[in-house]
């Protein structure tokens, strides 16, 4: 699956798939792997509201963005989520890349997951180097590891390789996911589907 820490339909879309695998008879033969994908690369390293980045980006008022925002809480509810509107937002490169840190120590789904708790929950220290290396930390990553990707610009190359490889296959945004690397899905679709569409990978691949 490719996918963005700010981005309300992966967060939706994860814990969908992840329902599904845990559901699923091939549970044990299924290695999910993430990828990176950065929604919006031009999206400033401060820190500022997401209603108020969203009134910005798509030139509504504030009310409008939380209206917007509002059928997106009521599904991540119902999934048991912590998501609120009034979260911070930022550039998300850092997070990208200790997310492919993540994937060295074999925990790149954990950390993101652990990132998106932060945000959609409303920490507002959320992008902080502190919050990042303790959320690393409690995953079992050294923190110097964690640091010293912060201070550089470690696996930047990777998060835009991994956006490139999106696009080759067709993705227009995220989430996007593909199946015994032949069946593709756009988009956040619902646990029963992403059930299905296991079971079709599954015969695909095995027969």
């Amino acid at each position: 699956m490719w996918a963005d820490v700010v981005c309300p339909w992966c967060y939706l879309g994860e814990e969908r798939l992840d329902k599904a695998i845990a559901a699923s008879a091939h549970a044990g033969d299924i290695e999910l792997r993430i990828h990176t994908f950065q929604l919006d690369p031009t999206a400033p390293t401060t820190t500022a509201p997401t209603l108020d980045y969203l009134a910005n980006k798509f030139g509504v008022s504030p009310a409008q963005a939380r209206a917007m925002e509002e059928g997106v809480a009521a599904k991540a509810a119902a999934e048991g989520l912590p998501y609120t509107s009034d979260r911070p937002a930022s550039n998300t490169m850092d997070m990208l890349r200790l997310v492919h840190l993540g994937a060295e120590h074999g925990v790149a789904w954990q950390y993101l997951r652990a990132m998106q708790a932060e945000v959609f929950g409303g920490n507002a220290d959320a992008f902080e180097h502190a919050t990042l290396i303790r959320l690393g930390e409690e995953l079992g990553i050294p923190g110097d590891e964690i640091r010293d990707v912060l201070a550089t610009d470690r696996y930047a190359d990777a998060v835009r390789a991994d956006h490139d490889d999106a696009l080759r296959l067709g993705a227009r945004g995220v989430p996007f996911t593909v199946l015994g690397e032949r069946l593709g899905i756009p988009g956040a679709v619902s646990t029963d589907q992403y059930a299905d569409a296991i079971d079709q990978a599954w015969e695909q691949v095995h027969g």
